[in-house]
């Protein structure tokens, strides 16, 4: 099983393209079970929703997508989950400070993000992002990081706020396609 999320509206996005990605993915030849979650712009809820999501499956997911969105104009695989978080959410909630006290200040994605990246067909406004900023995108993915214990890969992909869906569906497909073939040994025909 796959679970892919994107987060719902907040601010000046009154949708939030991450969200629209989620659901309009789709794949001719489904290799594996989907799991779509739109997860709300919110500190206590989006980790209560995400754990609420891990709690149901059966068994451990095969991989975890997260999609978010950023103002640059790239496609970024994030590489790392940073220790810190700083912003107001949706409900207008302000945090500064650690994501889990007494926890390492990063956790790395167990993907080989350099093999997944030089194997994408088309690596256009696609890069590697040692920074996935310290909003909401980067404390889900600490949260999904740490949850995970390494024993099931974890991605983010940020995604432009700005742009054709269309192609950024596309973009994302051959990612997917890329980590599947690579991590899990499969290969999925999108």
């Amino acid at each position: 099983m796959i679970i892919l999320t994107g987060f719902g509206p907040y601010g000046k996005y009154t949708t939030n393209l991450s969200s629209e990605i989620v659901k309009k993915l789709q794949f001719d030849n489904e290799a594996f079970q989907i799991r779509r979650e739109i997860i709300p712009v919110s500190w206590k809820q989006s980790i209560k929703s995400y754990k609420t999501l891990l709690s149901e499956l059966k068994s451990e997911p095969d991989l975890v997508v997260l999609l978010g969105i950023h103002s640059g104009d790239k496609i970024y695989l994030e590489k790392f989950g940073w220790n810190f978080k700083v912003g107001d959410d949706k409900e207008k909630k302000f945090k500064f400070g650690p994501i889990k006290v007494y926890s390492p200040p990063w956790i790395k994605t167990t993907l080989n993000l350099n093999k997944i990246y030089s194997n994408l067909e088309d690596k256009t406004k696609i890069s590697i992002s040692y920074f996935p900023g310290l909003y909401l995108c980067n404390c889900l993915y600490y949260w999904a990081l740490s949850l995970s214990k390494k024993e099931y890969p974890v991605i983010f992909i940020h995604i432009p706020d700005k742009g054709n869906i269309s192609e950024y569906v596309q973009k994302v497909k051959m990612i997917l396609r890329s980590i599947i073939k690579i991590h899990l040994k499969r290969d999925l025909y999108v």
